[in-house]
């Protein structure tokens, strides 16, 4: 089979290697739609991943082709899956407490999607409901972090909510925040991503300079400043920006980590005398990934406007150097010549 391998910073080959076998409770299944992730831009660019050579990829949804021994209906061949990277263990300290997504004992699977098939146990496999779309499908894990995320983040209905940056993932939270019954502000410096925002639902976008919008998001909120603030862009000065923004009693998710690594100056009596609470969120808990296709499945999300680019898996440098340019929104691989939207 065609599988794409990164060997190093910017070296990524797509290559014939062996097509894999499943063991038991595993099944192969033909990738169909994988989309292009900010963390595997880093491994492209040399601020991820260190192993080489090895095929990124994580955002996966497919068919079963093949089952290995020990696996049993739904799992058979034909089905249409979606594929959750995070094993956990259920018995560890932060699983029993709720926190599933610090796993002590975490199994992150190598999906390795950008490859014409890939395998996984079942036990990290979620039927795809008929009404999904393989591409739908593939937006579960980052929608699963967004869910992490909001319960966080409480939201009174008609509440001033601020997503900063327009990107896919602030495009999520974007939907997310308006079925929880938001008012929602959508800041970003890229006019065509702004359009998006306002053809999804958001009742405002602004499009920000220097000054992160500071005044215009002040007046829009009749000047009190949002009631929570999701922050998705990893630039200290947009974490800063929002803690100058924030409403009192407001809620800031930290949702992006920075890269390259950075800090932020805060002033102290901002979460003090303004009462305003800093949080942040990390990865996913299997339910979290089960609600995320649920809600795609309802149409509580759509991710149709998000995908603008589509490649082939002998394009799929190309993909990487299109999201790593910001243009347009979302990449998706699709790796096999029988993938459907």
């Amino acid at each position: 089979m065609k599988a794409a391998l990164l060997y190093g910073v910017g070296d990524l080959r797509v290559e014939e290697v062996p097509r894999p076998v499943a063991g038991p409770g595993e099944v192969v299944i033909e990738v169909r739609g994988s989309g292009v992730c900010p963390s595997d831009i880093r491994s492209f660019t040399g601020a991820g991943s260190s192993k080489a050579p090895w095929t990124p990829g994580h955002e996966v949804a497919g068919t079963i082709v093949e089952t290995g021994p020990e696996v049993d209906a739904p799992w058979d061949v034909a089905a249409r899956v979606v594929l959750d990277w995070r094993g956990v263990c259920g018995g560890c300290r932060q699983c029993r407490r709720g926190a599933a997504n610090f796993c002590e004992a975490v199994i992150k699977y190598p999906i390795a999607g950008f490859a014409q098939y890939t395998k996984m146990p079942v036990t990290q496999l979620r039927i795809i409901p008929d009404e999904v779309s393989f591409e739908a499908a593939s937006f579960c894990e980052p929608l699963a972090c967004v869910l992490n995320a909001h319960r966080a983040i409480p939201i009174e209905p008609a509440a001033d909510v601020l997503v900063l940056g327009s990107g896919p993932i602030g495009l999520l939270h974007t939907q997310v925040a308006l079925r929880r019954g938001a008012r929602v502000i959508v800041a970003d410096r890229i006019p065509e991503r702004l359009k998006v925002a306002g053809q999804l639902g958001a009742h405002d976008v602004v499009q920000v300079g220097d000054d992160g919008g500071l005044d215009e998001i002040r007046k829009l909120t009749d000047g009190y400043g949002p009631d929570a603030l999701i922050v998705t862009v990893g630039a200290p000065a947009a974490i800063e920006s929002a803690f100058r923004m924030a409403g009192k009693n407001a809620v800031v998710n930290l949702f992006a980590g920075t890269h390259p690594k950075g800090s932020v100056s805060l002033d102290p009596d901002v979460p003090h005398y303004d009462q305003v609470t800093i949080n942040g969120s990390h990865d996913f808990s299997p339910g979290d990934f089960s609600t995320a296709l649920r809600m795609l499945r309802f149409g509580l999300v759509d991710p149709a406007l998000l995908i603008s680019h589509r490649f082939p898996l002998t394009a799929v440098k190309d993909a990487f150097e299109m999201t790593m340019s910001q243009k347009g929104l979302k990449s998706v691989i699709t790796p096999s010549e029988a993938s459907e939207k």
